[in-house]
């Protein structure tokens, strides 16, 4: 089905948002929904990521437009018997999503590789589309094992809230320790490796200070998890070359952490993203200095 416009714009000027964010909400989440109806033998799809945290766990207040995904093995196998898995995997899944209503799949833009699958898909645009988002949805599907045990969420898009409609769907999502795990690595080493001339350098990378920081209350709960699934991200990431630091995971840490302090830009870019992608109220926007104090917060587990 087709969003009717008029349905778009009254949920746009109650969430005092473009009607785009709106539109894309609704088409990720029906993403989402064929991805949780999909059945494999031999893998069980778990959402991950940001999206996960706003969409399944309500922790974070912001737009994410990635639809990242765990790929978790029913069984232990062999290499062997993983890489016929994953095949098969593929090809349905990606069968799976090319029946969904109004959702275009270019299989010459799927980006296959041992440990993941990557493409884009897009979707219609009647709202014209908003210069703080993507063009299209960007779609993930990892291999990486998960850490910890995942949580079976509802997810509802912004027109079943609004209309007082049930979720469209719930899926397994990730465990918010292990996304803030993934996350606290991924700053790391995107800050130490960042380069701003490069033509895919990625402005928005400083979500994952804002989301670590909404994230702190219960990373610090559970702080002796958090630190040692934090480490395991870390050394799984050290094993990309794009993402070695050349260091061990504390050193990195603080060296992050200076450079953030030392490059004003950063304060820019934070500043322009959650402009731009946070929904919530004005008193609790989280801010740059409030983010700030957090990952050095978090940073100081880690000297031992």
């Amino acid at each position: 089905m087709y969003l009717k416009p008029e349905i778009i714009d009254e949920i746009a000027a109650e969430l005092a948002i473009d009607p785009a964010f709106v539109e894309k909400d609704w088409y990720s989440v029906q993403v989402l929904k064929v991805v949780a109806e999909h059945q494999s033998d031999s893998i069980e799809t778990i959402f991950a990521g940001g999206t996960s945290l706003s969409k399944g766990y309500g922790l974070i207040q912001r737009f994410s437009e990635d639809l990242d995904f765990r790929c978790r093995y029913r069984t232990l196998s062999s290499g062997h018997q993983n890489k016929k898995a994953r095949s098969a995997y593929r090809s349905s899944v990606l069968e799976c999503i090319q029946t969904i209503d109004h959702i275009e799949l270019d299989e010459t833009k799927v980006k296959p590789a041992s440990n993941y699958i990557k493409f884009p898909l897009s979707y219609p645009k009647q709202c014209g589309g908003h210069a703080s988002l993507r063009r299209d949805l960007e779609i993930e599907f990892s291999f990486t094992q998960p850490q910890l045990q995942p949580q079976r969420m509802p997810i509802q898009s912004m027109v079943a809230t609004f209309t007082g409609a049930a979720p469209e769907t719930n899926i397994l999502c990730l465990s918010p320790i292990e996304t803030g795990a993934d996350k606290f690595s991924a700053l790391t080493w995107r800050i130490l490796k960042r380069d701003r001339d490069h033509k895919q350098d990625d402005r928005a990378m400083v979500r994952h200070l804002h989301d670590l920081c909404a994230l702190t209350p219960l990373l610090e709960e559970e702080h002796a998890l958090f630190i040692e699934t934090a480490i395991t991200s870390f050394n799984i990431d050290q094993q990309s070359g794009k993402r070695d630091t050349n260091a061990e995971f504390y050193p990195s840490l603080k060296s992050a952490l200076e450079q953030l302090k030392r490059d004003e830009l950063y304060e820019t870019e934070y500043q322009q993203f959650v402009d731009a992608m946070s929904y919530a109220d004005d008193e609790k926007m989280i801010t740059f200095e409030r983010a700030m104090a957090s990952f050095e917060s978090m940073v100081s587990l880690f000297d031992v």
